[in-house]
């Protein structure tokens, strides 16, 4: 390992402070490091074909932000959390000191996760292409009236519903919003995409989960209006006849972990509280 990037979320003393110590750490063991805030996303882009190593100081969208720029690049992400729930990082603050000879030498083990492509297209022409961490959201804009979605997956019709909008995540969004909207916690390891209905009529509120290489595509019929929405980050206005089409993309996430292979259950329980009620 040679370079080691510090991206700290804008703003928060604390992130500031703590990745100004890091830096310190680092460096006088023989790294050389870069640091920036997240909302510099081209001095990110630009750093990135030369980090070994990307640690964020922030919550979890820090870390999706991070993930889009530089997964490309197969850049392994090492998350502090400074936010509230954490799902995605992998040590609190007041541990990452001492875990800084463990990061030098290289003591942990990188767990790959998957995104989706997302593309929107508009009369045969792709307006957007983009990977997304979590999820990506089609659903009514600021008129408060249902929409109409066809779901298909591989051309094939699945169903119309009458909703507020349609979710379709990856595995680690299955405790973002997706879980928020009823949709099933999906363990990380295994390779799925997974549609939620938000709030649909007639009783049509059940999840899909399909096989990672199918194509899901959601198109939006004529004489609604809605936004699509990537991540929480990327928000584009559709026009009717407008196609969205998510696969897996062929850019993988990269996390570091210190923790043994059954964390992600001890995240759950913890995260959402359902230690207590063991």
């Amino acid at each position: 390992m040679r370079q080691v990037g510090l991206l700290y979320r804008d703003g928060s003393a604390e992130a500031a402070t703590l990745a100004e110590r890091l830096r310190e750490l680092l460096s006088k063991a023989g790294l050389q490091v870069w640091s920036g805030g997240v909302d510099d996303e081209s001095a990110l882009t630009d750093q990135a074909p030369g980090l070994d190593l990307l640690i964020t100081l922030g919550g979890d969208g820090t870390i999706v932000r991070a993930i889009r720029l530089v997964a490309e690049h197969n850049v392994p992400i090492l998350g502090v959390n400074l936010g509230r729930l954490g799902f995605l990082a992998e040590v609190e603050p007041d541990r990452i000191e001492g875990m800084v000879p463990a990061i030098v030498a290289g003591e942990y083990h990188v767990e790959g996760r998957m995104l989706l492509h997302v593309e929107i297209e508009r009369n045969g022409q792709a307006i957007l292409q983009t990977d997304a961490v979590n999820e990506v959201v089609m659903a009514r804009g600021l008129v408060s009236r249902t929409v109409n979605i066809e779901v298909s997956v591989d051309g094939h019709h699945v169903f119309t519903p009458s909703c507020d909008g349609i979710i379709v995540a990856t595995p680690t969004g299955s405790t973002a919003y997706c879980l928020a909207a009823g949709g099933p916690i999906i363990s990380p390891d295994l390779p799925c995409i997974t549609m939620v209905p938000i709030a649909a009529h007639l009783g049509i509120a059940h999840s899909l989960v399909i096989p990672a290489r199918r194509t899901m595509s959601l198109t939006l019929l004529k004489g609604d209006c809605a936004v699509v929405t990537v991540d929480g980050q990327v928000d584009v206005t559709l026009q009717a006849g407008d196609r969205l089409t998510s696969r897996m993309s062929e850019n993988v996430a990269r996390f570091v972990r210190f923790s043994e292979t059954g964390y992600f259950y001890e995240t759950v329980l913890r995260r959402l509280g359902w230690a207590d009620r063991t």
